[in-house]
């Protein structure tokens, strides 16, 4: 039986990884991609949130494999991860795109 702090330290990686591109102004976190004092565009947020989700999604499958091998996936566990991928970044799409007008940050 795989360890719980495995499961609680991978689900806060995903976590942490599906905020990553919504909480700072440059592409994975090393690459300048707007002006300073400008934001990075929405669409490159997007592709920098999907190379995470692949990420993050390729590390789980390496925890499963090394636990015993992977067992088949069908469409429904790729339509629900991502989904829950997407409920984990919603703090910082709220932080970047509504909260931060308001605290003028």
């Amino acid at each position: 039986m795989i360890a719980d702090w495995i499961i609680a330290s991978y689900l806060i990686g995903l976590f942490v990884l599906a905020n990553l591109p919504f909480v700072n102004q440059r592409l994975f976190l090393v690459i300048r991609v707007a002006a300073p004092g400008r934001q990075k565009s929405f669409w490159w947020r997007i592709v920098e949130w999907l190379v995470y989700y692949v990420a993050g999604i390729g590390t789980g499958l390496y925890i499963e494999y090394s636990i015993g091998g992977i067992e088949p996936k069908g469409w429904e566990f790729w339509a629900i991860s991502a989904c829950v991928f997407a409920v984990f970044s919603v703090i910082g799409f709220i932080w970047q795109y509504q909260l931060r007008k308001h605290l003028r940050i």
